[in-house]
């Protein structure tokens, strides 16, 4: 659906909220531990977009912020896929501690007191985690939900990643494990603004130039993050494999307060220590993604990719470690010239960022990290890379694979529903083969609580496996239902896929 519609029917239905419209409400007790956050909003800008016009402000903090940013920052930071084996987020308010749960998207309070790193601050976010890559992508999602309140360049939300926030979080917020890094909240006096200018432009005219505003709606993308193992092997054309590199380490317009040419990720001090180690991997060899001119002067900018291995390495990469994807069509590797924490968290905003444009372009990718030396050392000697780029994260990407029956994720199909969030109707599209004619199928719509709502299907396995259906936003005696939250469920015998739909009327 095109933006502009989206953006028509949420605010011809007098709501901008994905769950339910809230306006700034104050944040009240729902027990004697939980606070109620209003649901998140959405706004009216794209992903790409809010990635080109993303960036950090060190200090100027003047004021408080509203409840409906932290609700989105704090929802936007649980969307990134978890990569290691645990992940916390922390919330700190002038009033006290929070941890946010996202399942019931509350605060619940942690620790008692003001435990800000600065006065002046509106609140931070900080991430516990066992992989450093983790927070990264995690924070990444929060930074760009607060850039896309910006409606004008004076007394907006703005946000910094801080080493210094981290250290206070760790010694004063008594987490149940390390923070890995904190962002830093407040409002700034002046902002840059948003921004389509693209300036990722192509010194030898190896890539197209990426697209820096697009059709889907940011916390669209977000809601809709594609993530999973199982590909086509249906290669990625030139065009994609430009985008999803410009969204993960492409220019922007914005120049660092250390005079450099700023990326879509942020970076300690602008280090940006993943510049020229980042790997494309596709049939026709590796390729290494610059975002500096030769000279490798970081006020200047590029957007191209330089061969470094001919022929097709996909298969030595997935034998070097065998936990990657082993169908998808194209990989990007993230390296650094060293593993050390900083390095991590970049890899993960990278990660991130190209997480949410294949997303955002109906892609599915999926994240692999944590590696061990070994495991390094392998993946540098199949690609044919230099040995001083360590690889830090593994990204695949591609179209998701569909097919009923697969062992390896034991799925009947996909449902795709567009649009969703919904007014007044929305198509449920179900793609599944090889179904028996005798297996009994049904569609149908339940409650967030997981009630029956209404039956779109149900019978033999004849059914049409492209089957288009469509709800109107009724149940099963034709009565309107509430705005909130539903699931879609295609059920083949006793195996099951489900899809959230979002009703906003």
């Amino acid at each position: 659906m095109d933006r502009r519609e989206f953006i028509k029917i949420l605010l011809g239905g007098g709501a901008g909220l994905i769950f339910d419209r809230t306006y700034a409400r104050p944040l009240r007790l729902l027990h004697q531990r939980s606070r109620y956050l209003p649901p998140p909003q959405v706004n009216t800008f794209s992903s790409e977009i809010i990635m080109n016009s993303r960036r950090s402000y060190h200090g100027g903090y003047n004021g408080a912020l509203s409840d409906q940013i932290l609700a989105n920052a704090l929802w936007a930071a649980s969307r990134a896929p978890v990569i290691g084996t645990d992940r916390t987020i922390y919330a700190a308010l002038p009033d006290n501690v929070y941890e946010y749960d996202p399942l019931t998207h509350d605060i619940i309070l942690h620790l008692a007191g003001n435990h800000l790193s600065e006065s002046n601050l509106a609140f931070e976010i900080g991430v516990a985690s066992d992989l450093a890559e983790d927070a990264g992508a995690s924070l990444h999602y929060a930074h760009l939900a607060s850039t896309s309140f910006w409606t004008a360049t004076s007394s907006q939300p703005s946000c910094c990643p801080k080493e210094s926030a981290r250290n206070n979080a760790n010694n004063t917020w008594n987490p149940s494990g390390s923070i890995q890094i904190a962002n830093c909240y407040g409002l700034m006096a002046t902002v840059s603004g948003v921004t389509s200018q693209i300036v990722a432009i192509s010194s030898n005219a190896s890539l197209p130039d990426p697209t820096t505003d697009g059709t889907t709606l940011l916390e669209y993308a977000l809601t809709n993050i594609h993530t999973g193992s199982q590909f086509l092997d249906t290669e990625l054309t030139l065009e994609q494999l430009s985008q999803i590199a410009w969204s993960s380490y492409g220019n922007t317009p914005h120049i660092t307060s250390n005079n450099r040419a700023g990326l879509t990720a942020a970076s300690a001090v602008a280090n940006y220590y993943l510049t020229g180690r980042i790997y494309m991997v596709r049939s026709v060899g590796v390729e290494r993604y610059h975002v500096r001119l030769p000279s490798g002067q970081p006020s200047t900018r590029d957007h191209r990719i330089e061969r470094v291995t001919n022929g097709d390495r996909r298969a030595q990469l997935r034998s070097a470690v065998p936990r990657i994807p082993q169908t998808a069509p194209n990989y990007f590797v993230f390296c650094a010239a060293t593993a050390d924490r900083w390095q991590l968290i970049e890899a993960g905003y990278c990660a991130a960022g190209a997480l949410l444009q294949s997303s955002s372009i109906d892609l599915q990718g999926h994240f692999t990290s944590g590696f061990s030396s070994v495991e390094r050392t392998a993946l540098i000697n199949a690609l044919g890379i230099p040995s001083a780029d360590l690889p830090l994260l593994v990204f695949s990407v591609g179209q998701e694979y569909v097919g009923v029956g697969e062992s390896s994720t034991n799925t009947v199909g996909s449902l795709k529903v567009s649009p969703n969030p919904f007014k007044d109707k929305t198509e449920i599209r179900w793609h599944a083969v090889n179904i028996s004619p005798t297996a009994v199928v049904s569609v149908s719509i339940y409650d967030a609580a997981g009630r029956f709502v209404k039956s779109l299907y149900h019978g033999s396995g004849i059914m049409d496996h492209r089957s288009v259906l469509s709800w109107d936003g009724t149940d099963q005696r034709g009565r309107r239902a509430p705005r909130g939250n539903y699931y879609v469920a295609a059920m083949i015998g006793s195996r099951e896929v489900r899809q959230k739909i979002t009703k906003i009327r």
